[in-house]
């Protein structure tokens, strides 16, 4: 799969191993509501508001369009006695109503979570899909035949970020920060491999956690080897307090994270300004035609900059709705039809984020990565 790296500069504020058997065969009733469930927001949830909005964005377009005879389609949010991503996983599960799962955001979640959707403990009977938005370690997908993605893999995200860096940055060396979880080895390992083929070099592979984020030792170390540029694989809630370091360390580093600051948080935004970040979507700058669409009609209908939590969410609940409309609420029959879109003769499907075409892996091809700067 080849990353397609495109430059961009903003004008405004940036916004489990085996596979199970067959089955799947849990199904609500003829004519009853199919409701897809949303695996998001257990912790920090006012992060996970744009997945919820684009999930509803999806199945109201999907509605307004339903075929004659089709089960309207509903979205489904954890149960308030969930309290781990197992939980959820079984809770939605075992409901016969939801057909599909928008979730996990993580890829240590997801990953959790891959032998629950499959019901590998009841030989797959109730097994139903998960489509992740964000969920970028390649061992997401290897997890179970159950799990998909809609993002770039890690793989693709670490060869765009280090292609930039070398040839369109000229830096040749940089330090390596990574949330110590499998999105952010897995980050590491192929940046690194990457980032040397095109003559660069690691000098610096700095690991932290999200919870226990201490970054002041390395900056100190990066700015007195006076290495010329940093990567941070993690949050905003990761990123902000690394500049904070860097700056009183007396660093002036090329920065590039993996992820851009919120739509609308210009305290983020402000801090961070002159950092660049990987884009998985832009509204300002989208890479389709859907994607331009997408961004109107979330304005009109949030008063909000759409991000890539809202865009991914809604091409994540686009393809389980479409799946549902053409199969019912059969939910192996709503995998298979996921699984060969884009394959076999059958249509890629048109997304918010780009064209989505999965491969034998459940995994996107040839999805557009960006590179932003962030601007007041």
């Amino acid at each position: 799969m080849a990353s397609r790296v495109r430059r961009m500069f903003a004008t405004a504020p940036l916004l489990a191993v085996a596979a199970c058997n067959s089955g799947g065969t849990h199904r609500p009733g003829t004519g009853d509501t199919l409701y897809v469930g949303v695996a998001v927001g257990l912790t920090s949830p006012e992060r996970y508001v744009n997945v919820f909005e684009g999930v509803e964005m999806a199945l109201d377009e999907l509605n307004a369009a339903r075929p004659q005879g089709s089960a309207p389609l509903r979205m489904r949010r954890p149960a308030a006695i969930a309290k781990t991503v197992v939980d959820v996983a079984a809770a939605f599960r075992d409901d016969p109503a939801v057909i599909g799962v928008v979730g996990h955001t993580e890829s240590a979640a997801t990953i959790t979570a891959a032998a629950v959707y499959a019901d590998k403990a009841n030989d797959g009977k109730r097994a139903i899909v998960a489509v992740s938005p964000t969920a970028g370690a390649p061992e997401v997908t290897r997890a179970s035949d159950w799990v998909f993605r809609v993002c770039p893999t890690t793989v693709e995200q670490a060869k765009a970020i280090a292609r930039y860096l070398s040839d369109s940055l000229g830096v040749k060396r940089t330090g390596f920060l990574y949330r110590n979880d499998p999105s952010g080895v897995g980050l590491l390992r192929t940046f690194t491999t990457e980032f040397e083929l095109h003559q660069g070099f690691v000098s610096e592979r700095d690991p932290f956690t999200e919870d226990i984020p201490e970054f002041d030792a390395y900056a100190k170390r990066l700015v007195k080897t006076r290495t010329p540029g940093a990567v941070i694989a993690g949050n905003t809630t990761e990123e902000r307090p690394f500049i904070r370091a860097l700056r009183r360390a007396g660093g002036t580093l090329v920065m590039i994270g993996t992820n851009p600051p919120e739509a609308g948080d210009t305290a983020s935004t402000r801090e961070l300004e002159g950092m660049r970040f990987l884009q998985l979507y832009s509204a300002e700058h989208p890479a389709t035609p859907e994607g331009a669409k997408f961004a109107e009609a979330f304005k009109k209908r949030t008063g909000r900059v759409a991000d890539r939590w809202g865009a991914l969410g809604y091409d994540a609940a686009m393809l389980i709705g479409k799946a549902a409309q053409s199969e019912g609420g059969d939910r192996k029959k709503i995998r298979d039809w996921i699984a060969s879109v884009g394959r076999n003769g059958k249509p890629a499907f048109a997304g918010a984020t780009g064209g989505i075409a999965f491969d034998e892996n459940r995994d996107p091809v040839n999805k557009p990565v960006r590179i932003g700067e962030a601007n007041r």
